[in-house]
């Protein structure tokens, strides 16, 4: 796994080519200015995103199931700002460690969330979605995943319904 280390130059100017030929004998660029524009524009190509908020790095795993009860991952909205969010206190990323895992809504005072069926539980990618069969217990409330253990980290999403309305939040799993 490689690591990439932060560089702040998407602000550098980049170096500036002649923009007309020099005594009419056409374009002539010194082999070392050349690398130089290259390689800048390649470092600044690292300054976008391919979509805002995106990320393909999964952050640290905060959860470790070390057993089949112990693998319960509880769901909570958040209605103290608005608009609702989904949060999975100290869950941001699973390792399953060959468990299922659950995820359980802990329903807050006037809320009747239930997970999304089917659906509740869904991966960002096909490989994710092949490594995981989901599905939904509990009359909607609780949602287990089994993973086949192949040692990969996947995005995926948490999808409920009720009122108000939440957006779907994208945290991680690892399948080992």
């Amino acid at each position: 796994m490689s690591t990439m280390l932060p560089v702040a130059v998407c602000d550098v100017p980049l170096p500036q080519l002649p923009s007309a030929p020099r005594g009419g004998r056409g374009w002539r660029v010194a082999p070392l200015r050349l690398a130089a524009v290259l390689f800048a524009s390649i470092v600044m190509s690292g300054c976008s995103t391919f979509a805002p908020g995106a990320s393909t790095t999964p952050p640290p795993v905060s959860f470790t199931c070390h057993s089949a009860q112990q693998c319960t991952v509880k769901v909570v909205v958040d209605c103290a700002h608005s608009p609702c969010t989904i949060t999975v206190p100290g869950a941001d990323n699973v390792a399953a460690n060959g468990f299922d895992v659950v995820w359980e809504i802990t329903p807050a005072a006037g809320q009747s969330y239930v997970f999304k069926n089917p659906g509740g539980i869904s991966f960002k990618t096909q490989e994710g979605a092949a490594s995981f069969s989901c599905h939904a217990e509990m009359n909607d409330t609780r949602y287990r995943c089994h993973g086949n253990r192949n040692g990969n980290a996947y995005e995926y999403g948490i999808e409920l319904v009720g009122t108000p309305q939440v957006a779907i939040l994208d945290p991680w799993i690892v399948n080992r």
